[in-house]
């Protein structure tokens, strides 16, 4: 598992709404058994979602949102169905975390 990796939402109640969550925590910053995600809701089902805190990427050619301000701590082991990979959006996903955390 490293970082933005996109995998299934293990939470079945929540995957309609947001059928993906991608790994944001670094590799290095190996925190055991769980790890930090954001979910990715399909661009279609969401209005006025432009802006620094939520990259629009793709998954599976399809346009998604990554709700950086939704973070959440998921048990690793439920990661288990790899979708796909967000490195190509890495500068878009670090300005996000900066302007949350940082705001810069």
């Amino acid at each position: 598992m490293s970082q933005f990796d996109v995998f299934e939402n293990p939470i079945a109640r929540a995957r309609r709404a947001y059928p993906f969550v991608v790994v944001l925590q670094a590799d290095l910053a190996d925190t055991g058994r769980e790890r930090i995600v954001a979910p990715l809701a399909p661009r279609a089902r969401l209005s006025g979602t432009a802006g620094r805190l939520t990259p629009h990427v793709k998954v599976a050619n399809v346009d998604h949102v990554l709700l950086v301000p939704s973070l959440a701590a998921l048990p690793a082991a439920e990661l288990r169905e790899l979708r796909g990979q967000l490195t190509a959006y890495r500068d878009e996903i670090v300005a996000a975390l900066d302007y949350l955390f940082l705001g810069v």
